[in-house]
């Protein structure tokens, strides 16, 4: 099968992660045989701009186009007016360009199909470039794209994309949910050949001696022997509960052998700077808590290695890749349950849930679980389970393309079926 991946962001050298599940989707959606391009839109940085912004300036350093794991990357550049009419810039602007390389790539390589990572960045681009190059446009909800108001531009850009789209998957149920209410209807109302719930998974991690990892890691973080580490991996932002993970470590200012890692600072991009001052104004949480910069990819692992509990404190998630990462490598959670973590929990006990967004609780089982190795271990050992059994990527990348190709048979089909009538009407 010819892919053509239509994604709102893809790694490139000065931000090795962003973008990085799209990177490890198309990885997998090739090694399982499907030829693979990727087009993911840029918006021009004026010189100026670049360097009054750190983000634009970002931007700016992002290349045309690159030859990356045997799959050719695209990045058309549009018009893009910070602040103004944001939906507008995605769904029209951007449009132009990217119609241009995908019909220039269309007449090479035949794509069987294209696929969006993302409904609202990339699902509308992709069922306008399904319908101008006449195939299959397939799009996947993976979180933030779908929570979106219906009377704002946005969900009404988001409500057309799923309509328009020959076949929607869903990172979780919720999401599900949350697509027929942007189209007015019940979600057992949506075509279940058409609406899947499906995770795009994560990769397994790495073979590695993480014993000798751990120890590594543990001594450059500057960790002693006894002393639990409690990790946190992701965006440092107030919906991905950075302050009531800091409130829940004020409060275990009791328990001096717990530390605290928050990795994923990226200044400019994220409320970093306000989470330093959290940080650097409390002498309780000086002392115990470090916050890192976001690392590249390959380096999560060492951090989930080296701790031992993972915190999840996140307000919404469409599913959260952190933490399967973190439950692939046998960590125990404590999350606030959002339906993304009671969803990923099926009901087993694996995660430690805790009712939102109760940081004094949230303290609670942190405390709880760096007093009870045992009970960690066993939580571990669920939560990697869980893993493999149902959110390896590789595997759910399988099922897409199976779902891909069967509706494209049914669309052929209709198509069929539909042809003598519209050869009479011409003919009329």
């Amino acid at each position: 099968m010819r892919l053509l991946l239509v994604v709102p962001s893809y790694p490139w050298a000065a931000r090795s992660f962003a973008g990085v599940f799209n990177q490890r989707s198309a990885i997998a959606l090739r090694e399982l045989g499907a030829e693979v391009e990727v087009l993911s839109p840029r918006p021009f940085s004026p010189p100026l701009l670049g360097r009054l912004n750190a983000r634009w300036k970002a931007y700016s350093k992002i290349p045309r186009s690159q030859e990356e794991e045997g799959m050719a990357i695209h990045r058309p550049t549009y018009l893009q007016v910070p602040g103004v009419a944001s939906t507008f810039w995605i769904e029209r602007a951007a449009f132009l360009p990217c119609r241009r390389i995908a019909v220039e790539r269309h007449k090479r390589a035949k794509f069987d199909a294209l696929l969006s990572f993302d409904l609202l960045g990339a699902g509308c681009l992709t069922w306008q470039l399904g319908r101008s190059l006449g195939v299959l446009s397939a799009g996947w909800a993976t979180g933030g794209d779908i929570r979106v108001d219906p009377s704002k531009p946005a969900g009404r850009t988001v409500a057309r994309a799923v309509r328009n789209l020959d076949l929607v998957f869903y990172q979780s149920e919720e999401l599900r949910r949350i697509s027929a209410r942007l189209l007015g209807v019940e979600a057992a109302d949506l075509e279940p050949t058409r609406h899947v719930v499906l995770s795009r998974g994560i990769i397994e991690p790495p073979r590695s001696n993480w014993q000798e990892t751990r120890s590594r890691v543990r001594a450059q973080l500057g960790f002693r022997e006894g002393q639990t580490a409690v990790l946190s991996l992701g965006r440092i932002s107030a919906e991905k509960g950075v302050f009531e993970l800091l409130a829940a470590a004020r409060s275990l200012a009791d328990c001096p052998d717990l530390r605290f890692v928050l990795v994923g600072a990226t200044p400019g991009f994220d409320q970093s700077d306000e989470a330093r001052r959290w940080i650097e104004g409390d002498a309780s949480l000086r002392s115990r808590v470090q916050l890192l910069p976001a690392c590249p990819p390959e380096d999560v692992w060492q951090y989930l290695a080296a701790a031992d509990v993972f915190a999840f404190s996140s307000h919404r998630e469409g599913m959260p890749n952190s933490l399967l990462e973190a439950m692939a490598m046998g960590l125990p959670v404590v999350a606030f349950a959002i339906p993304a973590v009671e969803e990923i929990d099926g009901g087993t006990g694996a995660l430690l849930q805790i009712p939102p967004f109760d940081a004094e609780a949230f303290a609670n089982a942190i405390r709880s679980l760096a007093r009870a190795p045992d009970e960690r271990k066993r939580r571990g050992r669920m939560a990697r389970d869980i893993v493999q059994s149902r959110f390896l990527g590789r595997r759910n990348m399988a099922v897409a393309l199976e779902r891909i190709a069967e509706r494209a048979r049914i669309e052929r089909k209709d198509l069929a079926r539909t042809a003598p009538v519209a050869t009479e009407r011409r003919a009329g």
